[in-house]
C-alpha cells in the first residue's frame, strides 16, 4: 500500500490543474503528505534506522542549503529595498517539504524490493495517467473543469506543457531502465510499452526542454551502453558486440560523409533557435532575467538573498512587491543561497550522474542528464519528481546492478585449472 500511495502522489502532483483553485496544494501534495506519515510510522515501528550513502548525500545537501538560505535571508532582509514575503514563505514551505520527502525516500527506498515496486508502479500508473490525458485531449474521455490544450500545445492535466514534458521525460527514461533490467521478455515488452504514451505525450507538448532533454539523454544512453558492451568480456562473439565495434569503426566515415551537410544543418538549427528566441520575446526576457540573476548574486557578496524570487526586470514588470525567478535552477539557487548552494547542487547532481554511470545504468544516467536539461530552463528544486529521480539514482549507485548469468554461461564446463584451485583433486 505504501509504495502505491507514493506513486499516486508523484503522478497526481504533476497534474496541477487538479489543485483546489488558487490554493498551491492539490491531491498530489496531500497524497505525498499521507505517504510521509505512513512511511515515518512504519519506520518507527517496524524498521531499523540504517544509514546509506544516498541518505548521507541528501542530508548533507539540505544541511548546506539550509545554512546558506538562512545566511542569505539575513542579508536580503538587510539589503533589499523591498521584500516579497509571500514568495519567501512559499519557498520556505516547499523546501521543508522537499527535505522531508527526499530524506524519507532515501530511507524507505533503500530496500531494493520496495524500490523496484515503486519504479514499476511509476511506469505503469504514470503511463496510464498519460493515456487518460491524451484521451481527454482527443475528446474520447473529457474531464470536467480540465483544459488539456494550451493553444496548440498539449498540457494534459498540468498548468503548462513544460510541466507535462518534465513528467513525461522521467517516465520515458524510467521505462527504458526497467526494460533493461527486466528478467523476462514479457517484462521488457511491458516496460517499453509503458514508455510509448510518455514519449507521445512529451512530443505532443511541443516542449523544447523535453526535446533537448530527450536528445541529450539518448546520446548519454547510447554512449554509456556502448561502453558497457565493450567492457563486457563476453562481448566479442556476440552480435551486439560486433555491431558496437563496427559502429565505432564506421564513425569516422560517417562524420566524413555528413560533413558537407553540416553547414545546412547548423543553419537550420540557427533558424529554429532564432524562432524560439523571438517567440513572444521569451529569448530576450530570459537573457534579461539571467543577467539580473548574476548581478543579484554578485551584489549579495556571493551569499544570496534567501528563499523566494528576487528579480524585477521582467518585460511585464509589476510594481513592488512582485518579483520573479530566473527560470534557471543554478541562477535561482545563486540568488537565494549564493555560490556555496550552487556548489552543493552541482555536487549532488554530479554524484547521481557519475554513480549510475559507473554501475552500468545508462538509462538512469540519461535520466539525470534530462533532469539537468530541464534545470537550465526551469526551477526544479521544488518538484517532487526531480527528487524522485535524483534519490533513485543515488540509491542505485550505492547498490550496483548484478547481471544475471547469460544463457551462454549457464552449463559451461569449469576449466580444469580452476577446479583444481577450488576443490583440490578433480
Amino acid at each position: 500500500m505504501i509504495p502505491t500511495v507514493l506513486t499516486l502522489g508523484l503522478v497526481v502532483t504533476a497534474a496541477t490543474q487538479l489543485r483546489f483553485g488558487e490554493f498551491p496544494v492539490g491531491p498530489g501534495e496531500l497524497l505525498l503528505l499521507l505517504w510521509l506519515g505512513l512511511a515515518l510510522l512504519r519506520q518507527i515501528l517496524c524498521r531499523p534506522m540504517l544509514l546509506n550513502p544516498a541518505l548521507t548525500r541528501v542530508a548533507l545537501f539540505w544541511f548546506i542549503m539550509g545554512v546558506t538560505l538562512c545566511i542569505g535571508m539575513i542579508v536580503g532582509l538587510a539589503v533589499e529595498p523591498f521584500h516579497y514575503y509571500s514568495g519567501m514563505f512559499r519557498d520556505t514551505v516547499a523546501y521543508a517539504l522537499m527535505f522531508c520527502f527526499s530524506i524519507m525516500m532515501a530511507i524507505s527506498l533503500a530496500d531494493p524490493t520496495e524500490r523496484r515496486q515503486v519504479c514499476w508502479r511509476m511506469a505503469v500508473i504514470g503511463s496510464l495517467s498519460l493515456l487518460l490525458q491524451i484521451a481527454d485531449a482527443l475528446g474520447g474521455l473529457p474531464v470536467p473543469g480540465i483544459d488539456p490544450w494550451y493553444w496548440d500545445r498539449f498540457r494534459g492535466w498540468a498548468e503548462n506543457p513544460n510541466q507535462l514534458g518534465f513528467f513525461a521525460l522521467v517516465i520515458t527514461l524510467l521505462c527504458l531502465d526497467l526494460s533493461e533490467r527486466a528478467r523476462t521478455m514479457s517484462g521488457t515488452v511491458l516496460a517499453l510499452g509503458c514508455g510509448v504514451p510518455a514519449l507521445a505525450a512529451g512530443l505532443m507538448s511541443h516542449s523544447d526542454s523535453f526535446v533537448i532533454g530527450l536528445m541529450l539523454s539518448g546520446a548519454v544512453f547510447v554512449l554509456l551502453k556502448s561502453v558497457v558492451w565493450i567492457r563486457n568480456t563476453e562481448m566479442a562473439p556476440t552480435l551486439r558486440g560486433a555491431a558496437v565495434v563496427l559502429g565505432l569503426m564506421a564513425l569516422p566515415l560517417a562524420v566524413a560523409v555528413a560533413a558537407p551537410f553540416a553547414s545546412e544543418a547548423f543553419r537550420s538549427i540557427a533558424r529554429g533557435s532564432q524562432q524560439v528566441y523571438n517567440d513572444n520575446g521569451q529569448g530576450e526576457t530570459r537573457l534579461n532575467l539571467w543577467t539580473e540573476a548574476i548581478e543579484k548574486g554578485v551584489e549579495s557578496g556571493l551569499v544570496g538573498f534567501g528563499p523566494g524570487p528576487h528579480l524585477t526586470s521582467k518585460s511585464y514588470k509589476r510594481p513592488p512587491p512582485s518579483k520573479f525567478e530566473a527560470h534557471n535552477t543554478l541562477l535561482d539557487v545563486f540568488t537565494q543561497g549564493g555560490i556555496v548552494a550552487v556548489t552543493a547542487f552541482v555536487w549532488i547532481s554530479t554524484a547521481a550522474l557519475v554513480g549510475v554511470a559507473r554501475t552500468g545504468r545508462p538509462a538512469l544516467a540519461g535520466l539525470v542528464a534530462g533532469l539537468l536539461v530541464f534545470s537550465l530552463f526551469h526551477y526544479v528544486l521544488r518538484q517532487p519528481i526531480f527528487w524522485f529521480g535524483i534519490v533513485l539514482c543515488l540509491l542505485e549507485a550505492s547498490a550496483p546492478f548484478r547481471k544475471t548469468p547469460s544463457p551462454r554461461a549457464v552449463g559451461k564446463p569449469v576449466p580444469l585449472v580452476l577446479r583444481q584451485r577450488v576443490g583440490g583433486a578433480v
